[in-house]
């Protein structure tokens, strides 16, 4: 029931997301917005009938929604005549923002998470992904769609902003003030954390990605990328107002909106991404308070609850009530179908490499850690032969058929923030620190906490191979004992958030390369310094001028635009 209740306020959140003031309000001086949504909008009728108890909620109108043209093809804002009088409709514009795609399905398989299954499925996005390919097709669980969806909703955040600046500045106001940066933060750091390269010190020339702060009135705008150091700094910006803003207090359904510690959470992040060690230190103790265990995500307690039931794991992974949980997402996707068939995803052999034989040390008793159990792995249908995976993600669906061969308005609930990623960053960051002790008790703490593993001698945990310093190669430099504690902390965090994309990142932060065993002609090796490690930016925006990422020349060493 707790799950269901979840459920339901996600849905709740999705029908704001969706569906904006009716449609008879609608007077649209154009059709174009900053993105093309690729949905088709005639789901509406269909959901209502099926889902009576959400109609009172069909109060915002369909911001974003109708098919448009792409980003930097036409106006992003236009003049809607609509009439948003009140607070609480500023609060469901906000609501609406929240991107409806997610990043995971065409992250996690650019990761050294996935392997090549025996009569897996064929997807041509799923295969792209695998092979580092560009992908510019728009469909569910492409790059396309969420960029489309990010800069969809960062244009209504700002729409938002433009109209909190005719209220009085009560609490209230400054509440959805502080929602609005945050959203738009963390909209802009996704953003510039997938198609452009890692940040690597405020004095680089990197190209960013655009960073609007405001609705544009002008159909064709001449977009630029910037820096990555200075979308950073923006992104700071709008990070510090929104944190010191923000009021849980006006939430029905907190953990479906940047309530406080998920704020909290996604700093962080940022400072981590940044090496501001301090600063992560600092966010993540409010996350995390005195006592954290009972905060974390016991996979211990999981296994006990579903060792013989593994497939409805998702059903305590995704509520609301579960602790570690700081804040949800429902996404429209195909995620929960695909990752069991498809054929580059979870192989045996590689859950046996991360799980299994990945240990902690080069020392007994902590050389392998044997996890696959704890982490409730369940096999792939028949005919695949290695497939395995984590029910990690639910799906919901409010049409009557959903049986197409590949069906839309597939609701999926993406967990964005936890407290086990936030003590993995303090973690991370203490050993930064040369504060060793307090980095080691975090690790115990998590490790008991987690897996009920006691390591007899913490000080074993900080050595590690020299061979690693090739490995991980970020902006700043490591000592041997912070290189240790950062491949153990990397290698937590890899198991962690399996399937959930999140590994991409620190392959691109740490300069991980990816080798895979193929014989596919496709398959090139992703070196540390790989271009394709940068996803292009889409066609559309290249040709409206926007610079695209340099790809490799194939037969050539050199790269190319």
């Amino acid at each position: 029931m707790k799950y269901l209740s979840s459920i339901y306020e996600g849905l709740k959140i999705f029908s704001l997301k969706t569906l904006s003031f009716s449609r008879k309000k609608l007077q649209f001086h154009r059709e174009e917005t900053l993105v093309s949504s690729g949905r088709n909008s005639s789901f509406i009728g269909k959901k209502l009938e099926q889902t009576p108890r959400l109609n009172f909620l069909l109060s915002l109108s369909l911001f974003f929604l109708l098919p448009s043209c792409n980003f930097l093809d036409v106006n992003p804002d236009s003049n809607y005549d609509i009439n948003i009088d009140k607070e609480e409709k500023i609060a469901e514009l906000i609501t609406g923002a929240y991107p409806m795609a997610s990043y995971a399905p065409f992250l996690e398989a650019r990761t050294d998470n996935v392997g090549e299954r025996m009569h897996g499925e064929h997807f041509r996005l799923n295969e792209a992904m695998y092979f580092w390919e560009d992908y510019d097709q728009e469909d569910l669980d492409t790059p396309l769609h969420y960029w489309n969806a990010c800069y969809r909703g960062i244009a209504q955040v700002n729409k938002a902003l433009e109209l909190l600046k005719t209220y009085d500045k009560t609490p209230r106001v400054k509440a959805l003030y502080g929602e609005a940066f945050l959203l738009r933060a963390y909209l802009h750091f996704m953003l510039v954390n997938i198609w452009a390269e890692p940040y690597r010190g405020a004095n680089t020339s990197d190209l960013g990605i655009p960073y609007l702060t405001k609705p544009e009135k002008n159909a064709l705008v001449d977009y630029k990328r910037g820096t990555v150091a200075e979308v950073y700094n923006k992104i700071e910006e709008d990070l510090k107002l929104g944190i010191t803003l923000v009021d849980d207090s006006y939430y029905q359904s907190p953990k479906f909106h940047f309530n406080k510690k998920a704020a909290y959470a996604f700093a962080s992040r940022f400072y981590l991404y940044k090496g501001e060690w301090s600063l992560v230190v600092k966010y993540a103790n409010y996350v995390l308070g005195y006592d954290t265990a009972p905060l974390l995500r016991s996979w211990s307690k999981y296994q006990r609850a579903y060792s013989f039931n593994t497939a409805n794991l998702f059903h305590s992974y995704l509520t609301k009530d579960e602790p570690a949980n700081l804040m949800l997402l429902t996404t429209e996707s195909r995620i929960k179908r695909d990752l069991p068939i498809q054929k580059f995803a979870p192989t045996f052999d590689v859950v046996d490499k991360i799980f299994n034989k990945q240990g902690l040390t080069n020392s007994e008793p902590l050389k392998k850690l044997n996890l696959r159990m704890t982490y409730l792995f369940t096999k792939s249908p028949a005919p695949i032969r290695n497939g395995w995976y984590i029910a990690k993600f639910d799906e919901r669906s409010m049409i009557l058929d959903n049986t197409s061969l590949r069906p839309r308005d597939l609701y999926v609930t993406n967990v964005l923030f936890t407290t086990d990623e936030v003590l993995l960053n303090r973690m991370e960051a203490y050993a930064m620190q040369k504060n060793y002790d307090k980095s080691l008790a975090d690790m115990t703490l998590y490790l008991k906490t987690k897996y009920d593993i006691t390591v007899p001698d913490r000080t074993m945990l900080l050595s590690t191979s020299a061979k690693n310093y090739s490995l991980y190669t970020p902006f700043y430099g490591l000592t041997i004992k912070q290189l240790a504690l950062v491949r153990i902390t990397t290698e937590l965090r890899q198991k962690e958030f399996y399937e959930e994309g999140l590994r991409w990142f620190d392959i691109r932060r740490f300069y991980l390369p990816v080798n895979r065993k193929s014989s596919n002609p496709l398959y090139s090796p992703l070196r540390k310094e790989d271009p394709r490690k940068l996803l292009q930016i889409p066609a559309e925006a290249i040709n409206r001028g926007l610079e695209a990422n340099p790809r490799v020349d194939k037969g050539s060493a050199h790269w190319s635009n």
